[in-house]
């Protein structure tokens, strides 16, 4: 009870998307609203030696939600592990790539009639070497979290769109606390495997007469 509490205490409505992040006193931060995105300096932690401020970069910077998105999931240094109904925001997917070409273990699970919809990134990261596995039922694959380390847990209601970034009122959750993270965690290993390839059936079998 006391745990959910310092959870709500979190959270702070920043503009279009609101960002809490929690797990004791190491940890509360509150992301800035979205705003327009901006050329990516060297400055904060995840920067790239060597791009100066006036250089144009791929990736968001500036004190923006995004961009504070991005330098969380550029934190990895071990695996990422996401969990996406919905992946089209180039921004992040040019970070989850950054973060493949870094040696990251990136895992994705996604939902099967949404990947292959225009402008979504997972054929990108397919194609760049990422395993990707996706649900083979009816019903959609609606979670929506991302967990770094295996210690940084970040969930909410966002997809991770542009037009959920730019236009929704979305909110997502940055949290430490080991509990919460091992949930999380519990349940990407159960789905991954459920999604394993190797378990599915696409033919029926012929039962033997």
């Amino acid at each position: 009870e006391g745990r959910a509490a310092a959870l709500a205490a979190g959270w702070l409505c920043c503009g279009a998307l609101a960002v809490a992040a929690c797990g004791g006193p190491a940890l509360r931060e509150v992301l800035s609203p979205f705003a327009a995105l901006l050329h990516r300096g060297a400055a904060g932690r995840g920067g790239e030696p060597g791009c100066r401020p006036a250089c144009p970069c791929p990736l968001p910077s500036g004190d923006t939600a995004l961009s504070r998105l991005v330098r969380r999931l550029l934190s990895a240094r071990r695996s990422l592990d996401l969990c996406l109904f919905c992946f089209s925001c180039p921004q992040l997917g040019r970070a989850v790539q950054l973060l493949h070409r870094r040696g990251v273990r990136v895992r994705l699970v996604t939902d099967a009639q949404y990947m292959g919809l225009h402008g979504s990134q997972i054929g990108r990261l397919r194609h760049a070497g990422i395993q990707v596995r996706h649900d083979q039922h009816s019903g959609y694959m609606h979670h929506k979290f991302a967990i770094v380390d295996q210690r940084t847990l970040i969930t909410g209601s966002l997809n991770w769109t542009s037009q959920a970034i730019q236009s929704n009122r979305e909110n997502v959750l940055v949290v430490e606390d080991a509990e919460y993270v091992k949930a999380f965690q519990d349940e990407f290993e159960r789905i991954w495997e459920e999604y394993n390839p190797a378990n599915y059936s696409f033919f029926s079998q012929r039962q033997n007469e």
